[in-house]
C-alpha cells in the first residue's frame, strides 16, 4: 500500500511538474506595428524568448505547409487561402484577440493575433495574403524581444526614385510610401478602431559589424541621409538617417571604427532621436577624411576612411555609363541624371565648396557623351578617374546650391538636384555665359612634366584642426617602381626616407598624412585628391632623379604655382645646406620651377624633392644607405619645420 502510495504521489508530482512547464510564460506579445511603406510588419513584444538572441534569418517553411523551428518559433505556410503563420511558444497575447484589416496594402489583406492555446501558451499571428505567390518573400527576423517580417524585396519598388543624401532631411518621405493604415476588429465585440502605422520608415537599422577597415551598417528598405555636419575642429561629425527606424538593441551604443592603420582612431554612436530619423555621431580626428559609401541595393552603408575606400574592389563587376541628362526648368532647378548598365556602390560629400559624387565600381564614364551633354547645357562639372575602378563627378557650387541626391533603388540611375542662387538670370544668359567653363579631364598617371593649364584655383576652407597638417608624398610605388639603378628601386628609398620624415614631424606635434606608407600602387590623381580633401599646410613629394648622363649628379627642389616659392626656398635651404653639399660630395643644382602634375594640381603650397641622381653609380651608393637617407630626412623635415614655424 506504501508502494502504491508513493508511486501515486510521484505520478502527481511529475504532471504538475509538466503543467508549469508548458504553462511557463517568458514573452508577452503587445501589439503589431505596421510600417507605411508595405513591406515591414514589426510584432512588438516584452520580454525575450531566448537570451543573447541576435538578429537571425527564419527562411520559409516548405510548400506542404511543414513547421520549421527556429529560435523557438515556428513557421508554417498555408496556400489556399495563402496565410503565413507564426506560432510564439512560451507567450501571451496583452489584450482581446484581434485582426488587423490592411488598407491600401498590394501583398496584405489582414494579420490577426490570438491566444492560439494556453496550456502550452502559444500566441499565433496570422497573416493572410491576397496572392500565395507572395508567400515566397515573407522573411522572419528577431532581436529576441521583437519580431520583424519582412515581405518585400526593398522598401520602394525599383521604378521609383528616392532621396538618398538631403542637406535638411527627405521632406517627401512618404511620397513614393503606400501610406498603410489598418483597422482593429477585436473578437470580444469591442468597437473596432482605425489605426495609422506607429511610424513611417523607408529603413529599418538592424545590423552593425566590423571588418578590418570600417563599420558596416545593414538593415531592410532604402537608406536616407541628409548632410554630414561637422564641428570646426573636424573631430565630431554627425549625420542623420532619415525616415529611419532602429532596432532596440543598438540604440545607445558605441563602435569602434576598425582600422589597419593604428593612426586613424574614430568611434561611431548610434541614437534614435525619434520615431523617424537614428542620429550617426563620429568621434576622432580629421572626420572629413571619412566616407559614407552606400551598397548597390542601398541596404548597407559602410563607413571608412577615405584611403581605405579608394584602395578596395567593391565589386569584381565594374559599371559603365549609358546616358546623362542634364535639364533645366524656369524655377531654376537644374538636374544632373547619370544612368548606368548595372548598380554601382556610391557616395557623396561637400568639400572646398563644391560637391562630390564617387561612384565607386564605374570603369567607364563614357568622356565624349559626357562633353556633348554638358557643351549643350553650358555647364562646369569636373569628372576624372580617382583609380582603374572609381570616378569622381565634381559640381562646383559658385552659382548654384545643392538641393538633393535620389538614386533609383536599383542603383541604375543617380540624380543630382541643384538651384540656382539666383533664380532671376534667365536660363538661356546663364548657358551663354558659360559655354567656355567646361571642364571633363583624364589625367595620365605618368610622372612626367605636364603641359596641361593649370586648374582654376578653388576656394580654400579654413584648416579644420589646431595642428599643422603635412602630406609627405612617397613617390611611385607598387607596380610603378619609377626609376631603377644598380638593381635598386627609387619607389623603396622615397618610401625610406618618407617614412622618417613622417616620424621626424610627429616629434614635433606635426600631424603627417602619408599618401602610401607602403609599397602600393597609387595613381598620380589619387595623390592630388589626397591632399586636395585634407587641405593640409603643405605637400611635399619625396623623388629620387635619374637621367641618361651618368655623369649627372645632385640636389634639385621642384614647385610650379606662386604660392609655393617660399616653401621650395625654405626646403632647398636646408636640403642642400653648404655643410650637406660637402658632407655628401654632391651639387646644388637649385630651385627649379616645373609643371609636374602633383605639384601643379595640389591647392596647397607644394614642392617636389630630387634626392640624388640613382643613375650616377657614386651618388646612388651613397643615397642607397640607411644613414645617408636619415640625413636626407632631417633636412627635408627641418625646412618643413622652419616654414610651419615650429621649432
Amino acid at each position: 500500500m506504501f508502494l502504491l502510495r508513493l508511486i501515486t504521489t510521484l505520478i502527481f508530482f511529475g504532471v504538475l511538474f509538466c503543467q508549469s512547464a508548458f504553462c511557463a510564460v517568458n514573452y508577452k506579445v503587445k501589439e503589431l506595428v505596421l510600417d507605411n511603406s508595405d513591406s515591414i510588419v514589426v510584432i512588438k513584444g516584452q520580454g525575450n524568448f531566448k537570451l543573447a538572441q541576435d538578429d537571425v534569418y527564419a527562411p520559409l517553411p516548405s510548400a506542404n505547409g511543414s513547421i520549421n523551428i527556429i529560435n523557438d518559433i515556428a513557421l508554417h505556410s498555408v496556400t489556399n487561402p495563402a496565410r503565413y503563420v507564426i506560432d510564439i511558444p512560451g507567450s501571451v497575447l496583452i489584450g482581446a484577440n484581434r485582426t488587423y484589416k490592411i488598407k491600401n496594402s498590394k501583398t496584405l489583406q489582414s494579420v490577426a493575433l490570438s491566444q492560439f492555446s494556453t496550456n502550452p501558451h502559444i500566441v499565433r499571428v496570422v497573416f493572410t495574403l491576397k496572392n500565395s505567390s507572395d508567400l515566397e518573400k515573407f522573411k522572419t527576423y528577431t532581436d529576441g524581444e521583437n519580431i520583424i517580417v519582412k515581405y518585400s524585396p526593398t522598401v520602394v519598388k525599383n521604378v521609383f526614385q528616392y532621396k538618398f543624401y538631403t542637406p535638411a532631411g527627405d521632406t517627401s518621405a512618404r511620397a513614393n510610401l503606400q501610406n498603410l493604415s489598418a483597422q482593429i476588429v477585436y473578437n470580444n465585440s469591442q468597437e473596432p478602431q482605425n489605426i495609422e502605422p506607429k511610424f513611417q520608415t523607408k529603413y529599418y537599422l538592424t545590423q552593425i559589424s566590423q571588418n578590418s577597415d570600417g563599420l558596416i551598417l545593414r538593415g531592410l528598405g532604402q537608406i536616407s541621409m541628409e548632410r554630414v555636419k561637422y564641428n570646426p575642429e573636424g573631430t565630431m561629425a554627425s549625420l542623420n538617417l532619415d525616415s529611419c527606424a532602429l532596432s532596440m538593441k543598438y540604440d545607445g551604443k558605441t563602435f569602434k571604427i576598425p582600422s589597419s592603420n593604428p593612426d586613424l582612431k574614430a568611434t561611431l554612436t548610434i541614437d534614435k532621436l525619434n520615431s523617424k530619423k537614428v542620429k550617426l555621431t563620429l568621434l576622432g580626428e580629421n572626420l572629413r577624411d571619412y566616407r559614407f559609401v552606400v551598397a548597390p541595393d542601398g541596404q548597407s552603408l559602410f563607413i571608412s576612411h577615405r584611403t581605405y575606400v579608394i584602395n578596395t574592389f567593391f565589386t569584381s563587376r565594374t559599371a559603365k555609363v549609358n546616358s546623362y541628362k542634364f535639364e533645366k526648368n524656369a524655377n531654376g532647378y537644374s538636374v544632373f541624371d547619370l544612368a548606368f548598365n548595372m548598380p554601382v556602390t556610391y557616395d557623396v560629400f561637400e568639400l572646398n565648396n563644391s560637391f562630390y559624387l564617387d561612384v565607386n565600381n564605374l570603369s567607364d564614364y563614357n568622356e565624349e557623351l559626357l562633353k556633348e551633354v554638358l557643351a549643350q547645357a553650358g555647364v562646369e562639372i569636373t569628372v576624372y578617374k580617382i583609380s582603374s575602378d572609381k570616378t569622381r563627378f565634381i559640381v562646383p557650387l559658385k552659382n548654384i546650391s545643392f538641393t538633393y541626391a535620389n538614386v533609383e533603388s536599383n542603383a541604375k540611375s543617380i540624380k543630382l538636384c541643384f538651384k540656382d542662387n539666383d533664380i532671376q538670370t534667365p536660363v538661356a544668359e546663364k548657358k551663354e555665359e558659360k559655354q567656355d567653363n567646361i571642364n571633363v579631364v583624364y589625367i595620365p598617371k605618368q610622372e612626367t612634366p605636364e603641359v596641361k593649364e593649370p586648374k582654376k584655383k578653388k576656394e580654400t576652407p579654413k584648416v579644420i584642426s589646431s595642428l599643422k597638417k603635412v602630406v609627405i608624398d612617397a613617390g611611385h610605388g607598387g607596380i610603378d617602381s619609377g626609376a631603377i639603378g644598380g638593381g635598386h628601386y627609387e619607389k623603396t628609398i622615397n618610401l625610406n626616407i618618407a617614412k622618417m620624415v613622417q616620424e621626424k614631424l610627429a616629434k614635433k606635434d606635426v600631424y603627417v598624412h602619408m599618401t602610401r606608407t607602403k609599397d602600393a600602387t597609387m595613381s598620380l590623381e589619387e595623390r592630388v585628391e589626397f591632399s586636395n580633401e585634407l587641405n593640409p599646410d603643405i605637400f611635399v613629394s619625396i623623388h629620387t632623379n635619374s637621367t641618361l648622363n651618368l655623369e649627372t649628379q645632385g640636389l634639385e627642389t621642384h614647385y610650379f604655382k606662386d604660392n609655393s616659392i617660399d616653401l621650395a626656398d625654405i626646403i632647398h635651404k636646408n636640403f642642400a645646406s653648404e655643410k650637406n653639399l660637402r658632407k655628401w660630395d654632391t651639387k646644388d643644382r637649385g630651385v627649379i620651377k616645373s609643371r609636374f602634375y602633383v605639384i601643379n594640381h595640389t591647392e596647397a603650397p607644394s614642392v617636389l624633392i630630387e634626392i640624388g641622381f640613382i643613375s650616377n653609380d657614386e651618388e646612388r651608393a651613397k643615397i642607397v644607405k640607411k644613414d645617408r637617407q636619415e640625413e636626407i630626412a632631417t633636412a627635408i623635415a627641418k625646412g618643413i619645420l622652419e616654414y610651419l614655424k615650429i621649432k
